[in-house]
């Protein structure tokens, strides 16, 4: 009987192990579900914002998809920072975050009072953007077209060089270049789903 009882509580402690390692860690190496309905903006297509925020006119736009609550997006702070200081003087910086975040713990975590933060309350940015998981960066030329929508690295730790999407893009944005062509590592969503009314 002690025996069975030993084996139970190993596997109740292993069972627990497997799903916090899922939760925590697995689920976000696979692709986030694509919402039914969605449709893929494509480069150089107008991006029709929402009219409840004033955008500066003949100005690029830089979007940081966030959720404070999200594992991707708290390891992904450190790059965003990085990215934000690189190209504050070139782009507007905005953060995006759901509408059940945390106006204040997002704002903390971000840590720039220079940064615009926008609460998506009804998923009218993430849907024009094409946003459908957190973090994902969304670039916007002067013209207000679509740069670049998608990852901002090909590992949710954001430490291949090769592989900096969004940094890449801005990039070429601020040198007037065109929008560089990608593999599916960058634009096919990885992280932590949005609630979306696509």
């Amino acid at each position: 009987m002690r025996q069975l009882i030993v084996i139970g509580v190993l596997i109740i402690c292993f069972g627990s192990m497997g799903f916090l390692f899922w939760h925590q860690e697995m689920k976000f190496v696979l692709p986030t579900p694509v919402p039914s309905g969605y449709i893929t903006p494509m480069p150089a297509e107008v991006i029709a914002l929402p009219s409840t925020h004033n955008f500066p006119n003949n100005q690029p736009l830089y979007f940081h998809f966030f959720n404070p609550d999200c594992p991707c997006s708290r390891f992904n702070l450190k790059h965003f920072q990085s990215l934000k200081k690189q190209f504050q003087n070139s782009v507007k910086i905005y953060a995006v975050i759901p509408a059940y975040a945390d106006f204040n713990y997002a704002k903390e975590m971000i840590e720039d009072d220079g940064i615009v933060i926008i609460q998506d309350k009804d998923d009218s940015f993430a849907n024009a953007c094409g946003v459908y998981a957190t973090p994902q960066a969304v670039v916007i030329d002067n013209q207000g077209k679509l740069f670049y929508r998608g990852n901002y690295n090909r590992t949710r730790y954001c430490t291949l060089k090769e592989s900096n999407y969004a940094e890449i893009a801005l990039t070429a944005l601020v040198r007037g270049e065109k929008p560089p062509v990608f593999n599916a590592f960058a634009t096919q969503s990885y992280g932590c789903e949005l609630p979306t009314d696509l």
